[in-house]
């Protein structure tokens, strides 16, 4: 009986210790949670990358048009600034606050 005794305390401390081996891989700072995390973060950051990049590219091709294209220039003018050429006809839509009918 003393020698089913070891082998059941041997059994007992394996599976302990194999039990906090798995806590440790799981739930410790490096563990499979976290780099799980970290692996959302990377995803999340490359997505944001790829928008800024975009964005840059777009404002790239917008300073490219406004040092060489005219039109370009006018076109900031007109929109941005309200300018307008000598002769053209500006007309300004002034919206004015409705009133409610009241009710009785």
């Amino acid at each position: 009986m003393n020698i089913n005794s070891n082998y059941q305390k041997i059994i007992l401390l394996s599976l302990g210790f194999f039990i906090l081996l798995m806590i440790m891989a799981v739930f410790h700072e490096n563990g499979i949670l976290n780099a799980y995390r970290f692996e959302q973060e990377q995803v999340k950051m490359k997505e944001e990358n790829e928008e800024l990049r975009l964005r840059n590219n777009l404002l790239r091709q917008n300073i490219l048009a406004l040092k060489s294209d005219p039109y370009a220039i006018e076109k900031i003018a007109r929109e941005k600034l309200n300018l307008a050429k000598p002769g053209d006809q500006v007309y300004r839509i002034v919206s004015t606050p409705s009133q409610l009918p009241r009710v009785k």
